[in-house]
């Protein structure tokens, strides 16, 4: 019952994930006409980049939901045969959740240490920065830049002189010192 209940959910994401595809995802292959034909392809764009970085959450996620249901499936091999004998008592409880951490933490390990997780959180990682610059350009260019507000790129700037004439400063600061010691 878990594994079909596993499959279905992998099943669904991949026929949505096709139904974009074919659908809405080839209409944002479309390149883009008209006056304003620049910022419908950078949103269009940015559409795209968020659907990536849905997709690829959602496969962390099965992914997770997957190693959670190993970890479930090897627990409950491992109760079975422990909790034979019918006797209840509290070292028995203590018993079964010491065994129930230790498998699931051996399970989580086994995960975490493939090259599988390494990958995918990767990929994640790249849609997630890819995503988070989409969001700091269209930030910069329809609010920052029409409100005459700085942006992340002249405040870099700014800060970089600054620290260059701080520098400069206390340069000639000691090179003033040094002069009057001289005296």
């Amino acid at each position: 019952m878990e594994k079909s209940s596993f499959e279905s959910t992998q099943e669904f994401f991949n026929l949505c994930i096709k139904t974009y595809e074919t659908t809405f995802g080839r209409l944002l292959e479309m390149p883009a006409v008209g006056p304003s034909r620049e910022k419908s392809g950078k949103t269009m764009k940015g559409f795209s980049t968020f659907v990536n970085l849905c997709a690829s959450g959602m496969e962390s996620t099965i992914d997770l939901q997957s190693v959670s249901m190993e970890a479930m499936r090897r627990m409950h091999e491992k109760a079975a045969s422990e909790m034979e004998g019918g006797e209840i008592n509290p070292g028995k409880y203590k018993d079964f959740y010491d065994t129930w951490m230790e498998t699931y933490s051996e399970t989580f390990k086994e995960f975490l240490k493939s090259g599988h997780f390494a990958s995918d959180i990767g990929k994640f990682m790249s849609y997630l920065m890819e995503f988070q610059k989409y969001n700091r350009e269209m930030l910069e260019e329809h609010y920052l830049k029409p409100m005459n507000l700085p942006t992340k790129t002249e405040i870099d700037e700014i800060n970089k002189e600054l620290y260059s004439l701080k520098k400069t400063v206390k340069h000639l600061t000691n090179q003033i010192k040094e002069l009057s010691e001289k005296k």
